[in-house]
């Protein structure tokens, strides 16, 4: 563990967390979460590979997309 990080989170991300709880989690009912730049990613445990959850805000690089 030993690493901090902060992330922001909308309901909709939280929802969607919820929604794809069971599908998602460790046998343990453990949800591994990882935190990219704005992005924050669910550990999908069958696959290996990792999904979206969402982005509570654009960062100030992609403002030019708005």
């Amino acid at each position: 563990m030993g690493q901090d990080a902060k992330a922001e989170v909308t309901r909709d991300m939280v929802e969607k967390m919820l929604a794809c709880f069971d599908k998602l989690s460790s046998p343990d009912g453990v949800l591994t979460v990882e935190l990219r730049g704005n992005g924050l990613f669910v550990l999908n445990p069958k696959t290996g590979t990792y999904e979206t959850v969402g982005i509570a805000r654009m960062s100030p690089a992609m403002d030019h997309l708005r």
